[in-house]
């Protein structure tokens, strides 16, 4: 016995020597597990009943500086005794957030998480939010995603749109549906409102609780190049609100209501979008208000040339951001439309920024009001 506790004073004595020079010494592996982000090759990052996170990740022998960038705070890594740095930190905010390792200045992304599309290939990580049930997968019927590829003169070659079909669309041939255009940010592309945004996810639950009815969504991308565009440092063409707009109008559109059942009128169609996508929305749908009778601008700035809408037929302009934005902006510009006639509405998402909770959040508060 006296050899046992000998022994564990001893280890009790390395660990705190440890913690003085700076050495990380693991925690026990009991009450720790892998995270729902963390891909099915790797052992971290790890999470726990308390909320908190542990990354861990090699870097290069030579490395003198090691932090962690976790939803853009950084955290100091320290060294374990076999050379891995480590963090253990709860999470700043809630939803999806990105994750790298700064290693001597030179971000990284973290090899144990899955890699998505935004402002290149990054590594993100999803942090349980439980007001913000809307986007989990339920028992419900799903619809589909399907990938649709068109080609495009504007272009000069063939493009691809993101088509989100519900649930009971094949069993249901002779109906036809609502439809809204949903467009991404300047860092994502197509793929991002499904993979991201939970697009697809968010639309069945709301469809299951008879919130909305059956609607097609489609997600087309931003970014519109004629032949001999340059691509400038986020990738736009100069004339990047003309491009879209003529491939919109005259090449998208068209293409859906010849392929897919819905109604072609403006009554059925919508046009909604995040940041550029808001922008696109607040520009090219505005122009073009007697298209869509519903328009959604998600910390996309305001309409700001309110005399383009068509009073009749603009039901519905839905402006948001997050609390950390401009949330006196969007309040103002919907008193001003207000005052004009037109049935404005706001929604702030609390603590957010410019992020994909704030966007989650939109597209949630936007689905009950359209096609109403």
């Amino acid at each position: 016995m006296k050899r046992i506790a000998l022994v564990s004073v001893l280890l009790s004595l390395i660990s705190l020597v440890g913690l003085a020079q700076g050495t990380f010494v693991p925690p026990a592996a009991e009450g720790w597990h892998r995270t729902p982000s963390t891909q099915r090759q790797s052992e971290f990052p790890k999470m726990n009943d308390a909320g908190e996170y542990w990354f861990r990740f090699r870097a290069p022998e030579t490395a003198q500086d090691v932090k962690l960038e976790f939803a853009f705070v950084e955290f100091p890594a320290r060294q374990d005794a076999e050379g891995w740095w480590h963090v253990i930190a709860k999470a700043p905010k809630v939803g999806y957030q990105l994750v790298r390792w700064i290693v001597d200045g030179a971000r990284i992304p973290d090899p144990g998480l899955e890699f998505t599309y935004s402002n290149g290939w990054i590594s993100t990580i999803e942090i349980p939010s439980p007001q913000d049930d809307y986007y989990l997968m339920r028992d419900v019927p799903h619809g589909d995603v399907r990938e649709h590829w068109f080609y495009s003169k504007v272009e000069g070659q063939w493009r691809r749109a993101y088509v989100y079909t519900p649930a009971e669309y094949d069993a249901n041939p002779g109906k036809r549906y609502p439809v809204l255009y949903l467009q991404h940010g300047a860092g994502e592309n197509e793929t991002e409102w499904t993979h991201t945004g939970l697009a697809a996810v968010i639309a069945d639950n709301l469809i299951a609780e008879g919130r909305i009815e059956p609607l097609l969504i489609v997600m087309n991308n931003d970014f519109v190049y004629r032949p001999g565009d340059t691509r400038g440092r986020l990738a736009m063409a100069p004339d990047w609100a003309g491009n879209f707009e003529e491939m919109f109008l005259q090449e998208a559109i068209p293409d859906i209501e010849k392929h897919y059942r819905v109604i072609p009128d403006a009554q059925h169609r919508a046009m909604a979008g995040l940041s550029l996508g808001g922008m696109l929305t607040g520009t090219v749908g505005v122009r073009h208000s007697d298209m869509f009778a519903y328009l959604g601008i998600f910390s996309g700035g305001v309409v700001s040339e309110p005399s383009l809408l068509r009073k009749d037929v603009t039901k519905l302009v839905f402006e948001t951001c997050g609390s950390e934005e401009y949330p006196e902006r969007i309040e103002t510009n919907a008193s001003e439309l207000k005052a004009l006639g037109f049935n404005s509405k706001t929604y702030v998402s609390p603590n957010t920024a410019h992020e994909w909770q704030t966007w989650r959040r939109s597209l949630y508060e936007f689905l009950p009001l359209i096609f109403r």
